[in-house]
């Protein structure tokens, strides 16, 4: 059950010093995005040179934190009093049973991962951390947008999934080329557009998910009619690449008519049903019927 607070309450129980430490946290805006978790909300904190995420929430009627800056209870230290005035401007709602990161068991896959990262020293973590960015670009590129050192506007990072679609455009030209080539060009696809979407979200971005679609369409249908020899089914390059065009139409926050104005260009294109309409049903809302039939089937 949600909760209402007494933030004018919640402002007179902070020390002094912490309060004005917090003000001058969200006067250079410090406080990332707030998320809600566990009941509470947590934010990524960038306070001068290093960065932290505290978490606050209501556990057994006292409004605790939880922040890796090393303070943990109702003695809310400066970045988890910053997010929590940050939640009550942007009205985010609290539970009254919240539970703290901390008290959640880790998952048993990452638990052994996590006490290994507990035992290496900062530089040891970032060296780790810095070399394997260096050998997988995925990795490296969610790296950068978790420290929000990708910005949307450069459109430099653009240039390996234009030639993804440039090369597997290509992919049957010629008359020496084989099933393999066109799988090759699929799984490069499916593996850009994961690069891609771990970027901001950019009508850029949309626009060459869309002419990956089409052009995986087109090449899909050489996969159907080789089904015998294939080792690659269509859907396994059609799901990522649909699945990150709903997800930018959604971070894009497109309104329904465009997103059905949208559908309906690429549905009349693609011969192999590769588009599954049915995934953009929440997205489309009143519009979700205006997506042509004819060109759905």
């Amino acid at each position: 059950m949600a909760v209402r607070i007494d933030v004018e309450a919640f402002r007179d129980s902070i020390p002094t010093a912490v309060g004005e430490a917090a003000a001058r946290l969200l006067t250079d805006d410090s406080v990332g995005e707030v998320e809600q978790a566990g009941g509470g909300v947590q934010a990524v904190v960038r306070d001068r040179s290093a960065a932290f995420q505290p978490w606050v929430g209501i556990v057994d009627g006292v409004f605790i934190g939880d922040c890796d800056c090393g303070i943990i209870g109702d003695d809310l230290c400066a970045h988890a009093v910053a997010t929590a005035l940050t939640a009550f401007n942007a009205g985010v709602a609290f539970s009254g049973a919240a539970t703290p990161p901390g008290a959640v068991p880790a998952e048993p896959e990452r638990a052994e991962y996590l006490e290994a990262v507990q035992r290496l020293a900062p530089r040891q973590l970032a060296d780790l951390v810095a070399g394997h960015a260096v050998r997988d670009r995925l990795f490296a590129t969610l790296l950068l947008g978790e420290a929000g050192m990708l910005d949307g506007a450069d459109e430099s990072g653009l240039a390996d999934f234009r030639a993804a679609i440039r090369d597997a455009s290509k992919a049957t030209t010629g008359s020496r080329w084989q099933i393999s080539d066109v799988e090759t060009a699929g799984h490069r696809l499916a593996a850009e557009v994961e690069i891609l979407c771990a970027r901001p979200a950019t009508s850029t971005a949309l626009e060459l998910v869309e002419e990956a679609i089409l052009v995986w369409d087109e090449l899909s249908g050489h996969l159907r009619d080789a089904y015998h020899i294939t080792r690659t089914e269509p859907e396994e390059i059609t799901e990522p690449l649909v699945c990150a065009h709903r997800d930018l139409c959604e971070r894009l926050n497109l309104d329904p008519d465009e997103i059905a104005e949208r559908l309906n260009r690429l549905v009349e294109r693609c011969h192999y049903d590769t588009l599954d309409v049915d995934m953009y049903t929440d997205l489309l809302g009143e519009y979700a019927g205006t997506v042509s039939p004819s060109a759905r089937w």
